[in-house]
């Protein structure tokens, strides 16, 4: 009773977030970065005055610079140095991964701090804690990105299945076993179970509104297509998976809704698609985004960046000041036709991590950005794919729609045109036929695996 009553409190308070978040979307730019710097002062003293780490990290700290005066905090580094880092010395990055291998539900470390982990479709893992002001904080941008697809708490309520990470330690795990106080009637599924099970669950739970990952998405949607699904949705929502736009259609397809999307990560940077689908708005308020190249660079709004430098202004337990995320991407600050102020992500290209070095004119290497594979999923047979880099040999595995004659040389094909186009030569395109792709841990399929020495090869 004690664990639900402080549950509503959290809830409660995510609500009044969520609405003042609403309140400031249409704030003019320059009073929401006064706040941001204003926030930004008190973080940094906070953080200076409780943590070892950034005692010694944040001695050159300039107010008239601002973030650019900082160095750069790496996921290795916050890891290696957690202890360092956070601001309660109790807490220990080993007694802390022991914690939440024992997690079963929404249980609380020291009666205080939320931890969760990612598995890190990068593989590399990272330990996140938040005290109840920073999960609150989390909480609220959830239910503001809920408010703008429409799907505020409202009587009758809405019923919401939730399919994300397989591990009880995972953010999506966790925000659903908090937000489970009554406002919506919810079922949380691991994407890692049996796509039967998931199917027969989902019939019987009937939901007005699905939140999955594209890649299962679109099993569902085959699912749904064939009959054997029967779900009849107000909307839906994807996340944490590049989404290519022939994935997008395909859901519509099935579900008869066009699918929103939402950016969500464990280390506090939102922002998810309004009405308007162009673009997914920054929920800035509560961060700080420094799109930049490979020098660490910031990169000029249209421009595409090769990574993030996030700064997290509501974790005050575990500081993250310019952590580096490896999502390539194209922002801009162009004001959405939906009248919101907040920075747009214009197109998510997939992580830095995953592009591919391929062989190219004259022996200069070229770089294959993850959704320039997008080509694969054109063809209507591909229900899913994954491109494997061997050096200059690429291997497509595929699941394919029944029989579907000549779907291997359709797929190499298509791809061979599409690296033409982009001047790579000399690569050897082996297709696969799976009847299921393997996933990570957590339950996200990653789309691309770079083969990280073909680099030095080509």
């Amino acid at each position: 009773m004690w664990g639900r009553i402080r549950r509503l409190t959290v809830v409660a308070q995510a609500l009044r977030h969520a609405r003042a978040l609403a309140e400031r979307e249409r704030w003019p730019v320059e009073r929401r970065e006064a706040l941001q710097r204003e926030r930004l002062t008190e973080l940094v003293r906070h953080a200076a005055q409780h943590s070892p780490y950034y005692r010694r990290a944040l001695s050159g700290y300039d107010p008239d610079v601002g973030l650019g005066s900082l160095p750069a905090l790496s996921k290795a580094t916050m890891m290696e140095r957690f202890d360092d880092l956070v601001t309660d010395r109790r807490l220990r990055r080993d007694v802390l991964l022991e914690h939440v291998e024992r997690l079963r539900g929404d249980e609380l470390y020291l009666d205080r701090y939320r931890a969760m982990t990612t598995s890190g479709s990068s593989g590399r893992k990272g330990l996140f804690v938040y005290d109840e002001a920073g999960w609150t904080a989390i909480g609220g941008q959830f239910l503001y990105f809920s408010a703008m697809i429409g799907t505020r708490p409202r009587i009758p309520r809405l019923r919401l299945a939730a399919i994300g990470g397989g591990s009880p330690a995972h953010m999506s795990r966790r925000g659903a076993q908090t937000l489970d106080v009554g406002l919506h009637r919810i079922l949380s599924l691991p994407v890692t179970a049996p796509l039967a099970e998931l199917v027969g669950a989902l019939n019987r739970f009937r939901p007005d509104v699905l939140q999955v990952y594209p890649s299962m998405a679109v099993l569902l949607a085959e699912e749904q297509l064939a009959g054997r699904l029967a779900l009849s949705l107000r909307t839906m929502s994807t996340t944490s998976e590049l989404r290519t736009p022939e994935t997008a259609a395909r859901i519509e397809e099935a579900f008869g809704v066009r699918p929103f999307d939402l950016y969500a990560t464990t280390e506090g940077l939102w922002g998810g698609e309004c009405e308007r689908h162009d673009g997914l708005h920054l929920f800035e308020e509560d961060v700080i985004v420094e799109n930049v190249d490979d020098d660490r660079r910031v990169v000029a709004d249209g421009e595409r960046g090769t990574r993030l430098l996030v700064t997290n202004l509501v974790n005050r337990v575990q500081p993250l000041i310019r952590l580096e995320i490896t999502d390539a991407m194209t922002l801009t600050a162009q004001t959405c036709a939906c009248g919101r102020t907040l920075r747009r992500i214009e197109r998510v290209e997939g992580r830095a991590d995953d592009v591919m070095w391929l062989p190219g004119a004259g022996g200069r290497p070229v770089a294959i950005l993850p959704m320039q594979f997008s080509v694969v999923a054109r063809d209507r047979d591909v229900v899913e794919f994954q491109v494997l880099q061997e050096g200059a040999r690429l291997v497509v595995l595929v699941v394919g729609r029944g029989a579907a004659p000549g779907l291997e040389e359709r797929v190499r094909a298509g791809l061979g045109e599409r690296l033409r186009a982009l001047h790579v030569e000399g690569v050897e395109i082996d297709v696969r036929r799976r009847d299921a792709l393997e996933r990570a841990t957590g339950g996200k399929l990653q789309i691309v695996v770079a083969d990280r020495p073909a680099l030095a090869a080509v």
